[in-house]
């Protein structure tokens, strides 16, 4: 297995002891001896995101031994993703990522795409499982970071329970970039509710400690509330206890659900239809907004909110994870709407429309 970039049409490896690839045909390429059935393969079948036109100069693609090929970074993208590790300490019931073994090979590959990427980073997305179970892998990134890209906004999508422990979460801020933002996930404004969606006993307690010691070190925190089955009848409550408690954080975004994963499995558990919580949506971001705070509304598509919600309703969606539907096309808000998850299959909400004129 080895990692390539592209080059003036033609992919060219970064590890030089193992060959270029090269053309066989109009549509068939091979790597040297190690990925040998390339030769025998149309291009486009071993292509995974599609065929050889959809790749740029400067993309950055993993060949694997059996001719399928992955892009790890798209140049003409401006978010990049780094994923630390499968592990998680926590087992929540919609999340699109299940936690698995840790994968020590993931930080080396991480660390050899970062010191690769050349080009211009708006924003890069730090996710897991849970980063924070490896601070020690952060730090190793914030390094790079502060390096090559300090001017890139950096988000790190966490639990908040490792950052109870002051010492570790003062490590980690002394390190930080300067444009980090910790987005802490929290479920609910109760620690039975929370645990309930999250499966893990004290990790309330761990979750909320650890956002006041991130506000204690003067860290950028954004709480992050998705919305699910379990606490969509209490948003109002949640807003007004994350005001009463935390009217320090930046930001608060309510967001709709990723179907894949865990959240698949727990479907029936967990997945409620937007229409159906879109007014207690709506009070609940008026009200923050009506008390100062900064609020947003993510993974809704604009026809399922309420009018006075658009104004909260972010393109939020990752440009290699968004897509819309046939419903949409024609949709004259299409430009400003976040779309669909593309990992969610066919589980779209019911009651999608598109607007044919402007409203």
């Amino acid at each position: 297995m080895a990692e390539y970039f592209i080059s003036k049409r033609r992919l060219l490896s970064i590890m030089p002891q193992n060959g270029t690839i090269r053309r066989i045909t109009r549509n068939a390429f091979a790597v040297g001896d190690d990925v040998a059935s390339c030769a025998t393969m149309p291009f486009r079948r071993c292509l995974s995101i599609g065929n050889i036109k959809e790749l740029h100069s400067g993309d950055i693609v993993k060949v694997f031994p059996n001719g399928s090929i992955v892009r790890l970074w798209d140049t003409k993208s401006s978010q990049y993703c780094i994923f630390v590790t499968n592990r998680c300490n926590f087992h929540c019931l919609m999340c699109p990522q299940p936690p698995c073994e840790d994968n020590p090979e993931q930080h080396n590959e991480n660390l050899r795409l970062l010191n690769l990427l050349n080009c211009r980073v708006e924003m890069i997305g730090i996710t897991g499982g849970e980063p924070t179970l490896f601070p020690d892998r952060l730090i190793e990134y914030f390094d790079i970071i502060s390096h090559k890209f300090p001017s890139s906004r950096v988000e790190i999508l966490t639990n908040g329970s490792q950052l109870s422990d002051f010492g570790m979460a003062k490590q980690l801020a002394l390190a930080a970039p300067l444009n980090l933002c910790y987005c802490v996930s929290i479920h609910g404004d109760t620690g039975s509710l929370s645990e309930s969606i999250m499966r893990k006993k004290g990790g309330w307690d761990k979750a909320l400690q650890g956002i006041v010691n991130l506000a204690r070190l003067q860290q950028q925190i954004e709480i992050r509330v998705v919305v699910t089955k379990n606490n969509a009848p209490y948003l109002e409550d949640i807003s007004m206890f994350l005001y009463r408690n935390f009217p320090f954080v930046y930001h608060i975004a309510f967001m709709g659900q990723e179907i894949t994963g865990e959240a698949l499995r727990n479907y029936s558990k967990i997945w409620v239809e937007p229409l159906g919580y879109a007014a207690r949506l709506d009070r609940a971001v008026r009200y923050l907004a009506a008390m100062n705070m900064s609020v947003s509304i993510y993974n809704i598509p604009h026809c399922l909110l309420l009018k006075t919600s658009w104004k909260f309703a972010a393109r939020s969606i990752s440009d290699w994870k968004q897509s819309y539907i046939t419903k949409c096309n024609g949709c004259k808000m299409k430009s400003a709407c976040c779309g669909f998850f593309t990992t969610s299959g066919t589980y779209y909400p019911q009651g999608v429309q598109p607007f044919l004129a402007m409203p």
